[in-house]
């Protein structure tokens, strides 16, 4: 591992005014490999102040050892720009009065939006000028590492993602009950998928259980596509307890 990319959406106002404890925990498990900041969607900002004021949160204020030095990738956007003296005393200070939410090891930030070719081919151009050669550490015939149980959580909650509003996905917890081949030779899975609220559990199902139908059905084609056989998948909904 030559460098650890993480990656935030600056538009999303549930998840982006800190790292979570998850990133948090990886950067600190990896804290001797080089790590960099890639702040997306930049151009949904209105407020550029609110980028700045993002930064000094994710990065505490520091990065690659100096107070808020911010290499800007996104030349298609002139009008956000470093800040200065002044507003890094002021956002360091407000950062270290509160409690950890950023990391300060980044040793690069990158603003950017993923619409512009311009933007995306800048840190494409840094990642190739840090990557180092080194043997293949997969069978070239091999398509993935994640076991057939792990394809189907994630694919799951592709969906969740895509249908559930806000921060509503992530509180979801998936529990695998069957996974068996069927009497035609057909993947039998069933799956619970756990909420903390009565109120997610109505959403999650839907009206008359349409959208956790739908949901199901959509994640069936998938996993024919990915598995190449039959899929049988059924998906209930429980109030965690």
């Amino acid at each position: 591992m030559h460098r650890v990319v993480v990656l935030v959406d600056v538009s999303d106002k549930w998840t982006r005014k800190q790292l979570s404890p998850q990133v948090l925990q990886c950067l600190t498990k990896f804290s001797q490999v080089p790590s960099v900041l890639v702040m997306n969607k930049v151009d949904c900002l209105k407020q550029k102040s609110v980028l700045l004021e993002l930064t000094a949160a994710l990065t505490d204020g520091v990065v690659n050892g100096k107070k808020l030095k911010i290499k800007q990738a996104f030349h298609s956007h002139p009008d956000t720009h470093c800040p200065s003296t002044a507003a890094k005393h002021s956002n360091t200070e407000s950062v270290e009065s509160s409690q950890k939410i950023g990391w300060p090891h980044f040793q690069e930030i990158f603003m950017l939006s993923a619409l512009s070719q311009e933007d995306v081919k800048i840190l494409k151009q840094y990642l190739l000028a840090q990557a180092r050669p080194g043997p293949w550490e997969f069978h070239s015939e091999v398509l993935t590492s994640q076991a057939p149980e792990e394809i189907c959580t994630n694919v799951i909650r592709e969906k969740l993602l895509e249908y559930l509003p806000q921060e509503m996905p992530y509180s979801v917890q998936q529990k695998t009950m069957v996974w068996e081949e069927g009497p035609s030779g057909e993947l039998v899975i069933q799956q619970i998928l756990l909420v903390p609220k009565e109120s997610h559990m109505r959403i999650l199902i839907g009206k008359k259980g349409h959208l956790i139908a739908q949901i199901a059905q959509e994640v069936g084609r998938d996993l024919m596509d990915i598995f190449l056989c039959d899929v049988q998948i059924r998906l209930s909904v429980k109030l965690l307890k």
